[in-house]
């Protein structure tokens, strides 16, 4: 493990991860659907997707971030997680204008600064939210 990471705590380094393998999965999504093209529920179709890397990449995004989520959420209240997972909406708006060029306008910062202010707002998990276990994990 790197100096740095030694220093940060789990669950940030479990968001980092999240909103890294949730955009690189929304990117990998993207690329795989330019490079099939037009898609209809037949063989040829199919057999395009699947034979795109950039499918399985975004399919392996899809389980890791299952992961990371579930690890998220066993650290965290659903009530603070959930809105903070919402910080990967302005991580893919700004990797769709990093690698696809998409227009990145006024309308689109001020929505990002918004998400970002809800859930500023929203806050983090307090030490009295979380849930209380006894010695044998029962909530209590």
């Amino acid at each position: 493990m790197s100096r740095r990471a030694a220093w940060l705590p789990p669950l940030l380094l479990a968001w980092i991860a999240l909103l890294a393998i949730e955009t690189l999965g929304q990117v990998a999504l993207k690329l795989a659907g330019t490079a099939v093209g037009a898609f209809e529920l037949d063989g040829p179709s199919i057999l395009r997707a699947v034979s795109t890397p950039w499918l399985w990449v975004g399919v392996a995004c899809y389980l890791g971030q299952f992961a990371v989520w579930m690890n998220i959420l066993e650290k965290s209240t659903l009530s603070s997680a959930f809105p903070t997972s919402a910080i990967v909406f302005v991580a893919i708006m700004v990797a769709s204008w990093a690698v696809f060029g998409d227009p990145m306008g006024w309308g689109k910062l001020l929505g990002s600064a918004v998400i970002v202010a809800g859930i500023l707002l929203l806050g983090g998990d307090d030490e009295c939210a979380r849930p209380h276990t006894d010695a044998e994990g029962n909530l209590q």
